[in-house]
């Protein structure tokens, strides 16, 4: 199994089954419940550090979005500019503890050139 080479491709091309629309409603509704559900997916809590790109209504994940935190180090190599906070959908990344429903026997990442495909 490869590891993360901070290539960036996971930041650049955020791939979900939520809409736009769909993200800012749920994070709407979050903001004014007084206590966070632990049902209640990671997802919708990251919807100000997205931004919408275009859909492809063919994929699955058919809404590519972007994360407005993806920057380049001084060097020019790909980075995260809240790394220590970051969320755990990219801590995780290219794993959910506890998504059981995940093919893990193919390539890890869904990002062709990720080092996470790498086989070192």
């Amino acid at each position: 199994m490869g590891h993360c080479k901070r290539r960036g491709y996971c930041c650049q091309d955020i791939l979900l089954a939520e809409s736009p629309d769909t993200l800012r409603t749920a994070y709407e509704f979050w903001k004014k419940t007084k206590s966070i559900d632990p049902n209640f997916s990671e997802i919708y809590l990251i919807y100000p550090m997205l931004v919408f790109k275009f859909e492809k209504s063919d994929e699955d994940l058919p809404y590519h979005y972007r994360c407005k935190h993806f920057t380049r180090d001084e060097n020019g190599v790909p980075a995260c500019s809240i790394h220590p906070i970051r969320p755990g959908m990219c801590r995780d990344f290219p794993y959910y503890e506890g998504v059981d429903h995940l093919d893990r026997s193919g390539p890890l990442s869904p990002y062709e050139g990720c080092g996470y495909n790498d086989p070192d």
